[in-house]
């Protein structure tokens, strides 16, 4: 399975994508993945996926001693930059979990851009302990 995708024609390339295995009966997960902008500025300015009701750009951050998160709607990618979506950052969230996400399998993201439109990456889903999208 490839571990990049992009529209035909645009700038923007989806690679490493990757996500944790869910224990049972959880109803969140998330999926990390970079973003990679050959071209003009661009917006990522919605995520989709048939395994989760909701799924949102999140930001993780410090305050008063506790890590927080919050949603973040538009997620500017700079001409010719990358953007990270890893743990501990930004990062991809699946809220309302349809089925439990498991280790081997894969699921199917979509990231909607301002400009660039929809870009359709395959999810490989890794162990529970994972800390990256390969091994």
């Amino acid at each position: 399975m490839p571990l990049a995708a992009h529209a035909q024609g645009s700038p923007i390339t989806i690679t490493q994508p990757w996500s944790r295995a869910t224990p049972p009966g959880a109803a969140v997960g998330a999926a990390y993945l970079d973003i990679i902008n050959t071209g003009a500025a661009d917006t990522l300015v919605g995520v989709e996926s048939p395994v989760a009701a909701d799924v949102e750009v999140h930001v993780d951050y410090e305050e008063g001693g506790l890590m927080r998160m919050r949603p973040v709607p538009r997620l500017p990618v700079p001409a010719r930059g990358h953007v990270h979506l890893g743990s501990g950052g930004l990062h991809v969230m699946l809220m309302r979990l349809k089925q439990p996400l498991k280790e081997g399998e894969h699921f199917p993201l979509t990231l909607v851009f301002e400009h660039a439109g929809r870009i359709l990456v395959q999810v490989p889903v890794r162990g529970l302990g994972a800390m990256g999208p390969t091994g």
